[in-house]
């Protein structure tokens, strides 16, 4: 169990005391921050909790808290084998965090061009006019999720509001990290974008449900489980559809080569795209009889 020191200074906390409306959601964020950023760095394989110590110092305003990895979680799981994770406790993983507040800082509000990986095994973070910084694979993993961002930023906010200048954290020992007012706009989260998770393309028949044919519209076709709206990328196609050389009806089938993209959404939920980039043959939906070629 460690403890870690959350310390805001300004000239409204010279008496000690901080609104509460500040204070409450800045420690929820805290412990959000710490229980995500542990799931994010070690999945289920390791708990954290953070509890608020009954202990506040001189100076500016201060909060002692408790981080606590399950230890006998972890000694179990390495025991049976169940992962390579060395034991993990609450001061490692604070200054994980603050590696990740370090690494923003640097940043300053850059987005990073990319990430490549030393020969020793570190990370390095490449911006588009050449500045890089060597990191360790944690920051990475904590800089590219996205509710480790967002609670961070819940941390940090209160030193935007007038009479709060700064934000501190760190242990008894020493700190971790320190943000300034100037600093604040470097920790608001991007905007969350959707995430392609998965492309296939394959040949697919749909039958057809509905179609419309103002331009960018997707048509409404089934592939006998989904009902989706489809893209109809072949140019060609829609050329002769246009020329009324194509003719359709409900329940006619077209088939051609697909490709189907799966997406994971900013809400958590996967959505399914799908484009119709060739068709190759249009059939009729009702009966036929087949009839014998002389």
């Amino acid at each position: 169990m460690s403890s870690a020191r959350l310390t805001y200074d300004g000239p409204a906390l010279q008496a000690h005391t901080m609104d509460v409306r500040l204070l409450a959601p800045a420690l929820l964020a805290f412990g959000d921050l710490a229980e995500e950023a542990a799931r994010a760095l070690w999945g289920d394989q390791i708990s954290v909790k953070v509890e608020v110590k009954a202990s506040f110092k001189t100076g500016s305003f201060g909060i002692d808290l408790t981080v606590a990895a399950d230890l006998a979680q972890q000694v179990m799981q390495w025991l049976r084998g169940e992962t390579a994770t060395s034991l993990v406790n609450g001061a490692s993983l604070l200054g994980t965090i603050g590696g990740l507040i370090g690494a923003l800082q640097w940043l300053r509000g850059r987005r990073p061009r990319g990430v490549e990986t030393t020969p020793d095994g570190k990370r390095r973070l490449l911006c588009d006019d050449g500045d890089a910084i060597t990191v360790e694979e944690h920051t990475i993993v904590l800089l590219r999720h996205l509710r480790v961002r967002e609670h961070l930023w819940q941390v940090v906010a209160p030193i935007e509001r007038d009479g709060v200048d700064t934000v501190a954290l760190g242990t008894d020992e020493r700190i971790d990290a320190v943000v300034t007012r100037e600093q604040a706009a470097w920790f608001v989260p991007p905007p969350a974008d959707e995430t392609v998770v998965h492309e296939d393309e394959r040949t697919m028949a749909f039958s057809i449900v509905s179609l419309s044919f103002k331009e960018g519209n997707k048509w409404r076709l089934s592939d006998g489980n989904v009902t989706a709206f489809v893209e109809v990328a072949d140019q060609d196609f829609l050329s002769r559809v246009d020329r009324n050389l194509v003719r359709f009806a409900k329940g006619d089938l077209i088939i051609g080569r697909t490709r189907i993209t799966q997406r994971l959404m900013p809400d958590g939920n996967l959505r399914t795209d799908y484009t119709l980039l060739s068709v190759q043959e249009h059939r009729p939906g009702a009966p036929q009889i087949e009839l014998p070629l002389a």
